[in-house]
């Protein structure tokens, strides 16, 4: 049975009133640990709200506790290595938004979400994250760059249609050739973006990335 302060935080979620996490993690540090634990399940949207909630909660604690939130990098960094015996896979998209919320306390981690793109369940997660933190500090993402683009030629669709959604939020240019052959791509998918769920294809995010290009720069 959930206790009752994780049907408190779930109700938060749902009502996306994230800005009340403070005052309850202020007063029970449990916080962090039940929002960490809601985000196993991806399928539910409560999860996304949890990775995004926590980010959030985590710019607010910065202020009084940058310390607090360098642990929490660190903690859940441990999550993602091995020793962690695998249970960190939501690890990159939670991390994604610590630094999203915290650009310079967290400018470091960046670079070392992507340096985990080689293991392939973590991908989503990773590309998901590369866009978030991009489509706010760009910079951030500048030494990574490749390793993304690398993953709008990945055979799975997924990874192809998260990989057009992060160059499209980090407004990634010289790449629209590789864009309007997936304009092409109707492999299906459904991704968290915007606050919800959303049916989509990878030539549909190609399509819209190729409309906002005119605003892309290159790196």
């Amino acid at each position: 049975m959930p206790s009752d302060l994780t049907k408190k935080i779930s109700t938060i979620l749902q009502l996306q009133e994230y800005g009340s996490l403070f005052n309850i993690w202020s007063k029970n540090r449990k916080v962090i640990r039940i929002l960490i634990s809601l985000t196993y399940d991806k399928k539910d949207i409560i999860a996304w709200r949890a990775i995004e909630g926590l980010g959030i909660l985590s710019g607010s604690i910065a202020e009084t506790e940058p310390a607090a939130v360098r642990n929490l990098a660190g903690r859940l960094l441990w999550m993602i290595r091995d020793e962690s015996g695998g249970i960190g896979w939501s690890s990159p998209e939670m991390l994604g938004e610590i630094v999203r919320n915290n650009p310079v306390l967290c400018a470091d981690i960046a670079p070392i979400i992507i340096s985990f793109h080689d293991e392939e369940p973590l991908l989503p997660g990773i590309l998901w994250a590369a866009g978030r933190i991009g489509e706010r500090n760009r910079e951030l993402i500048i030494p990574s760059i490749d390793d993304i683009v690398s993953c709008l030629s990945h055979y799975s669709p997924l990874i192809r249609g998260l990989a057009v959604l992060a160059v499209g939020k980090i407004k990634v240019g010289g790449i629209n050739a590789k864009l309007k052959e997936l304009a092409g791509d109707n492999n299906k998918l459904r991704i968290y973006d915007d606050n919800h769920f959303i049916e989509t294809t990878v030539g549909s995010i190609a399509s819209k990335t190729l409309e906002k290009s005119k605003t892309a720069k290159p790196f």
